[in-house]
């Protein structure tokens, strides 16, 4: 969603004048809540499944620019406010084209919302707001989700914690009807080199994947890294995903345990007991 507010060169050289004023915690009148041109909330139809972020655009330029200072996020009764932490004052000699910072909203719930950020003030002053009361509303994405209904959103790093060195890059795309799942393996062959697979299986249950079938990529040899010759993907084996609690005691872990089991040729079928990675 973009806020368009016009500003005229009086005003921005007001605004440009008081960016002084704001680190020393001097009170900024009302009129200093205008947007600038430039601000976005992404996506800008967010729902239950996004991530929300905000783009703050162009806020004093040139010679100062917002670069990198701390924020908090805070929600009460659906009233969001950023508190945008001391600015970070950049001496400039050419303002880039669009300055950004970008807020973290993270993911909401189905609802109508309201959002506020706050400029930067001293202890014990009044915060003047950048935004005031921006109305926006969420849309539910489990209205088009279909069968088997899955809960979860499972993308991350999971491994093996009794056998480091191998893992699997999983990604969901929650926004999805049917939440579309790639993982992609890493891990080393019988010759003990490394080497990638990838796999897409559908959903068999809101826990379980389908097997499906599991490719090994691979080109010809070339000048440069990435070799620019074509990609040949041939079919390697057959993996799938099992996401249930098999200890069947909600704890800490539920939603970060699986069961990895695959198959490479003609070889024997094999599960992992995998975990998704924390640093």
């Amino acid at each position: 969603m973009f806020f368009n507010f016009a500003m005229n060169t009086r005003l921005s050289n007001c605004l440009a004048s008081l960016a002084f004023l704001i680190p020393l915690g001097v009170a900024v009148p009302a009129f200093a809540q205008s947007l600038t041109s430039g601000t976005v909330l992404y996506p800008t139809s967010p729902t239950s499944a996004d991530t929300l972020t905000l783009s703050l655009g162009q806020t004093f330029c040139p010679g100062y620019v917002y670069t990198s200072n701390s924020y908090r996020v805070s929600m009460a009764q659906n009233a969001i406010t950023v508190s945008l932490g001391r600015p970070t004052f950049n001496q400039l000699s050419l303002c880039p084209a669009r300055p950004q910072e970008y807020i973290d909203l993270g993911r909401l719930p189905a609802g109508n919302y309201t959002l506020t950020v706050n400029r930067f003030a001293e202890p014990g002053v009044t915060p003047q707001p950048l935004i005031s009361n921006y109305a926006f509303a969420v849309s539910d994405a489990r209205t088009t989700k279909v069968a088997p209904f899955v809960r979860l959103d499972y993308s991350g790093h999971w491994w093996d914690p009794t056998d480091p060195g191998w893992g699997l890059f999983v990604w969901q795309d929650a926004r999805s009807p049917n939440d579309s799942l790639l993982a992609a393996w890493f891990t080393y062959g019988a010759d003990g080199k490394q080497t990638w697979y990838t796999f897409q299986p559908g959903w068999a249950t809101d826990l379980a994947t389908l097997q499906a079938d599991m490719y090994q990529a691979s080109r010809m040899p070339g000048p440069n890294v990435p070799p620019p010759n074509p990609t040949t993907a041939v079919v390697a084996g057959k993996a799938k995903l099992d996401f249930t609690n098999f200890n069947g005691v909600f704890e800490a872990g539920t939603g970060e345990v699986a069961k990895f089991t695959y198959t490479i040729g003609a070889g024997q079928e094999q599960t992992r007991n995998i975990r998704r990675f924390r640093p």
